[in-house]
Protein backbone atom coordinates (compact mmCIF):
# COMPACT_ATOMS: atom_id res chain seq x y z
CA UNK A 1 0.00 0.00 0.00
CA UNK A 2 1.27 3.44 -0.86
CA UNK A 3 2.37 5.63 2.02
CA UNK A 4 -0.19 8.14 3.20
CA UNK A 5 0.55 11.84 3.01
CA UNK A 6 0.66 11.99 6.77
CA UNK A 7 3.67 9.69 7.07
CA UNK A 8 5.72 12.82 6.68
CA UNK A 9 9.31 11.78 7.26
CA UNK A 10 9.14 8.34 5.69
CA UNK A 11 7.26 9.56 2.62
CA UNK A 12 9.51 12.57 2.20
CA UNK A 13 12.68 10.48 2.37
CA UNK A 14 11.26 7.89 -0.04
CA UNK A 15 10.39 10.60 -2.55
CA UNK A 16 13.85 12.13 -2.27
CA UNK A 17 15.52 8.77 -2.86
CA UNK A 18 13.31 8.12 -5.88
CA UNK A 19 13.76 11.63 -7.24
CA UNK A 20 17.53 11.52 -6.84
CA UNK A 21 17.69 8.21 -8.71
CA UNK A 22 15.26 9.06 -11.52
CA UNK A 23 16.49 12.63 -12.09
CA UNK A 24 20.03 11.28 -12.34
CA UNK A 25 19.12 8.40 -14.65
CA UNK A 26 16.58 10.02 -16.93
CA UNK A 27 16.69 13.75 -16.33
CA UNK A 28 14.14 16.10 -14.84
CA UNK A 29 11.75 16.36 -17.79
CA UNK A 30 11.74 12.62 -18.48
CA UNK A 31 10.93 11.75 -14.86
CA UNK A 32 7.22 12.19 -14.31
CA UNK A 33 5.52 12.82 -10.99
CA UNK A 34 3.73 9.51 -11.39
CA UNK A 35 6.98 7.60 -11.99
CA UNK A 36 8.65 9.18 -8.98
CA UNK A 37 5.67 8.48 -6.75
CA UNK A 38 5.47 4.87 -7.92
CA UNK A 39 9.18 4.33 -7.30
CA UNK A 40 8.79 5.81 -3.82
CA UNK A 41 5.58 3.91 -3.04
CA UNK A 42 3.92 7.22 -2.22
CA UNK A 43 0.73 8.86 -3.45
CA UNK A 44 1.40 11.21 -6.38
CA UNK A 45 0.02 14.13 -4.39
CA UNK A 46 2.86 13.64 -1.92
CA UNK A 47 5.30 15.53 -4.14
CA UNK A 48 3.21 18.69 -4.00
CA UNK A 49 2.46 18.13 -0.31
CA UNK A 50 6.07 17.70 0.77
CA UNK A 51 7.97 19.80 -1.79
CA UNK A 52 5.49 22.09 -3.52
CA UNK A 53 6.05 20.33 -6.84
CA UNK A 54 8.64 18.47 -8.88
CA UNK A 55 11.11 21.36 -8.98
CA UNK A 56 10.94 21.61 -5.21
CA UNK A 57 11.80 17.92 -5.03
CA UNK A 58 14.80 18.47 -7.29
CA UNK A 59 16.00 21.29 -5.03
CA UNK A 60 15.54 19.08 -1.97
CA UNK A 61 17.60 16.35 -3.64
CA UNK A 62 20.42 18.83 -4.32
CA UNK A 63 20.28 20.10 -0.74
CA UNK A 64 20.43 16.52 0.53
CA UNK A 65 23.56 15.87 -1.54
CA UNK A 66 25.19 18.97 -0.06
CA UNK A 67 24.36 17.83 3.46
CA UNK A 68 25.55 14.26 2.85
CA UNK A 69 28.84 15.28 1.27
CA UNK A 70 29.60 17.86 3.96
CA UNK A 71 28.86 15.40 6.75
CA UNK A 72 30.50 12.28 5.37
CA UNK A 73 33.24 13.53 3.06
CA UNK A 74 34.16 17.19 3.31
CA UNK A 75 33.27 17.90 6.91
CA UNK A 76 36.90 17.95 7.98
CA UNK A 77 37.84 20.43 5.24
CA UNK A 78 34.92 22.74 6.01
CA UNK A 79 35.58 22.71 9.76
CA UNK A 80 39.31 23.34 9.61
CA UNK A 81 40.58 26.07 11.95
CA UNK A 82 42.29 29.18 10.56
CA UNK A 83 45.32 28.12 8.57
CA UNK A 84 47.58 31.03 9.43
CA UNK A 85 50.88 29.67 10.63
CA UNK A 86 50.20 26.14 9.37
CA UNK A 87 53.44 24.56 8.05
CA UNK A 88 53.36 23.67 4.33
CA UNK A 89 54.02 20.03 5.16
CA UNK A 90 50.93 19.91 7.36
CA UNK A 91 48.82 21.42 4.57
CA UNK A 92 50.04 18.72 2.20
CA UNK A 93 49.03 16.00 4.65
CA UNK A 94 45.60 17.57 5.10
CA UNK A 95 45.08 17.62 1.32
CA UNK A 96 46.14 13.99 0.97
CA UNK A 97 43.77 13.05 3.82
CA UNK A 98 40.88 14.74 2.01
CA UNK A 99 41.76 12.84 -1.17
CA UNK A 100 41.73 9.57 0.76
CA UNK A 101 38.36 10.33 2.32
CA UNK A 102 36.75 11.38 -0.95
CA UNK A 103 38.17 8.36 -2.75
CA UNK A 104 36.81 5.98 -0.15
CA UNK A 105 33.33 7.49 -0.43
CA UNK A 106 33.36 7.59 -4.24
CA UNK A 107 34.65 4.05 -4.57
CA UNK A 108 32.74 2.27 -1.82
CA UNK A 109 29.68 4.15 -0.55
CA UNK A 110 26.50 2.61 -2.03
CA UNK A 111 24.87 6.02 -2.50
CA UNK A 112 27.84 7.47 -4.38
CA UNK A 113 26.59 6.17 -7.74
CA UNK A 114 23.20 7.85 -7.40
CA UNK A 115 24.77 11.08 -6.20
CA UNK A 116 27.31 11.04 -9.05
CA UNK A 117 24.59 10.61 -11.68
CA UNK A 118 22.59 13.54 -10.32
CA UNK A 119 25.62 15.82 -9.98
CA UNK A 120 27.06 14.99 -13.41
CA UNK A 121 23.73 15.72 -15.07
CA UNK A 122 23.57 19.08 -13.30
CA UNK A 123 27.11 19.85 -14.40
CA UNK A 124 26.30 19.03 -18.02
CA UNK A 125 22.84 20.62 -18.07
CA UNK A 126 22.76 23.14 -15.20
CA UNK A 127 19.41 23.96 -13.62
CA UNK A 128 18.46 25.78 -10.44
CA UNK A 129 19.67 22.71 -8.56
CA UNK A 130 23.18 23.42 -9.84
CA UNK A 131 23.12 26.68 -7.91
CA UNK A 132 22.29 24.75 -4.74
CA UNK A 133 25.16 22.34 -5.36
CA UNK A 134 27.62 25.08 -6.25
CA UNK A 135 26.79 27.56 -3.50
CA UNK A 136 26.40 24.91 -0.83
CA UNK A 137 29.22 22.54 -1.70
CA UNK A 138 31.40 23.03 -4.77
CA UNK A 139 32.32 26.68 -4.27
CA UNK A 140 32.97 26.63 -0.50
CA UNK A 141 34.84 23.31 -0.51
CA UNK A 142 36.92 24.20 -3.55
CA UNK A 143 37.77 27.52 -1.93
CA UNK A 144 38.87 25.82 1.28
CA UNK A 145 41.02 23.33 -0.60
CA UNK A 146 42.56 26.19 -2.59
CA UNK A 147 43.52 27.83 0.69
CA UNK A 148 45.23 24.62 1.78
CA UNK A 149 46.95 24.33 -1.60
CA UNK A 150 48.20 27.90 -1.24
CA UNK A 151 49.69 27.12 2.16
CA UNK A 152 51.35 24.02 0.74
CA UNK A 153 52.83 25.71 -2.34
CA UNK A 154 53.26 29.38 -1.52
CA UNK A 155 50.91 30.41 -4.34
CA UNK A 156 47.91 32.66 -3.86
CA UNK A 157 44.68 30.83 -3.03
CA UNK A 158 42.81 32.61 -5.84
CA UNK A 159 45.57 32.21 -8.42
CA UNK A 160 44.49 30.51 -11.63
CA UNK A 161 47.14 27.82 -11.20
CA UNK A 162 45.90 27.02 -7.68
CA UNK A 163 42.25 26.74 -8.67
CA UNK A 164 43.04 24.57 -11.68
CA UNK A 165 45.33 22.34 -9.64
CA UNK A 166 42.57 21.70 -7.08
CA UNK A 167 40.06 20.95 -9.82
CA UNK A 168 42.57 18.51 -11.31
CA UNK A 169 43.03 16.85 -7.93
CA UNK A 170 39.28 16.36 -7.47
CA UNK A 171 38.91 15.23 -11.08
CA UNK A 172 41.27 12.33 -10.52
CA UNK A 173 39.01 11.02 -7.78
CA UNK A 174 35.84 11.49 -9.82
CA UNK A 175 37.24 9.46 -12.69
CA UNK A 176 37.37 6.37 -10.52
CA UNK A 177 33.66 6.81 -9.73
CA UNK A 178 32.51 7.60 -13.26
CA UNK A 179 34.70 5.01 -15.00
CA UNK A 180 34.36 2.36 -12.31
CA UNK A 181 33.49 -0.55 -14.69
CA UNK A 182 36.42 0.25 -17.00
CA UNK A 183 38.82 0.59 -14.07
CA UNK A 184 37.70 -2.70 -12.49
CA UNK A 185 37.94 -4.54 -15.79
CA UNK A 186 41.35 -3.19 -16.74
CA UNK A 187 42.72 -3.82 -13.26
CA UNK A 188 41.24 -7.32 -13.08
CA UNK A 189 39.25 -6.44 -9.96
CA UNK A 190 35.96 -8.15 -9.18
CA UNK A 191 34.96 -5.15 -7.10
CA UNK A 192 36.42 -1.96 -5.67
CA UNK A 193 36.61 -2.56 -1.95
CA UNK A 194 38.76 -1.24 0.87
CA UNK A 195 42.09 -2.48 -0.50
CA UNK A 196 41.39 -1.22 -4.00
CA UNK A 197 40.20 2.14 -2.68
CA UNK A 198 43.39 2.51 -0.65
CA UNK A 199 45.49 1.69 -3.73
CA UNK A 200 43.67 4.37 -5.74
CA UNK A 201 44.03 6.93 -2.95
CA UNK A 202 47.75 6.17 -2.65
CA UNK A 203 48.35 6.86 -6.33
CA UNK A 204 46.29 10.06 -6.35
CA UNK A 205 47.97 11.17 -3.13
CA UNK A 206 51.38 10.67 -4.75
CA UNK A 207 50.23 12.74 -7.73
CA UNK A 208 49.09 15.50 -5.40
CA UNK A 209 52.43 15.50 -3.58
CA UNK A 210 54.33 15.64 -6.88
CA UNK A 211 52.17 18.48 -8.20
CA UNK A 212 52.62 20.47 -5.01
CA UNK A 213 56.37 19.88 -5.05
CA UNK A 214 56.62 21.05 -8.67
CA UNK A 215 54.56 24.19 -8.03
CA UNK A 216 56.48 24.93 -4.84
CA UNK A 217 59.79 24.79 -6.70
CA UNK A 218 58.45 27.32 -9.15
CA UNK A 219 57.94 29.71 -6.25
CA UNK A 220 61.49 29.42 -4.90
Amino acid sequence: MKAALGNDQGAREALMRAGLDLFGRHGFDASSIRQIAQAAGVNSAGIAYHFGGKDGLRQACAAAIVATMKERVFGAAAAMPPLEGLPPEAAVELLVAVVSRVTDFAARAPESETIARFVVREMMEPTSAFETLYEGLVGPVHGRLCTLWAVATGLEAEAQATKLAVFAMVGQVLYFRLARPAVARRMGWNDIGEAESEAIATVIGANVRASIAAMSEGQS
